[in-house]
């Protein structure tokens, strides 16, 4: 079923989940049916076992920009980030919130919603906002990431110092959480 989901149609898929038995025969037959440009999918999974699992690495990523003629990237087509805080989903929904206000201003304006002026608005509101996130857990990531004896002793002072400044803390939990 790997496969099948990026080689069929979503009717095709709709309908084999409906089979109770007989389903790998079916999935085959369609797979074999169906013409696929292998260049615009993954590579076939040719084993996958139960129990076992895959890593991936985990790193900073961010699109040079998250707009063209008619796309706009959201969450993580537009950047990834290291599972920091669960900044990565709150980065997603702001995306996704700034989107819709975009797309109804266009609406309302009667603009093109898919020109490239008319999603300039999506991409100059969180581009900025989303790299500076990034470039901030990045930091964080690589200073826990370093178990040097007085770096530790730094890294828990600083966080103290912060904790015990009420504005400075209510500060970050606001911008971690999505605020501006």
């Amino acid at each position: 079923m790997v496969n099948a989901g990026f080689r069929l149609s979503p009717t095709d898929l709709e309908y084999l989940h409906t089979l109770s038995s007989g389903q790998q025969e079916e999935v085959a037959w369609r797979e074999k049916h169906t013409p696929v440009d292998t260049r615009a999918i993954p590579m076939r999974a040719t084993n996958v076992q139960a129990g076992t699992v895959a890593s991936f690495p985990l790193r900073m990523r961010h699109a040079d920009t998250y707009t063209g003629e008619r796309v706009a990237l959201v969450g993580d087509a537009a950047h990834t980030i290291h599972p920091l805080a669960g900044q990565g989903l709150n980065q997603g929904q702001g995306d996704a919130a700034a989107l819709v206000r975009t797309i109804s201003h266009a609406v309302q304006t009667g603009q093109d919603v898919g020109s490239t002026l008319a999603l300039e608005s999506y991409n100059s509101a969180r581009y900025a906002e989303n790299n500076a996130m990034l470039g901030v857990c990045d930091k964080l990531h690589r200073l826990y990431s370093v178990d040097s004896g007085p770096i530790v002793g730094l890294r828990s002072l600083g966080l103290r110092a912060v904790d015990a400044m009420g504005p400075l803390k209510s500060f970050f939990m606001s911008r971690a959480a999505g605020g501006s």
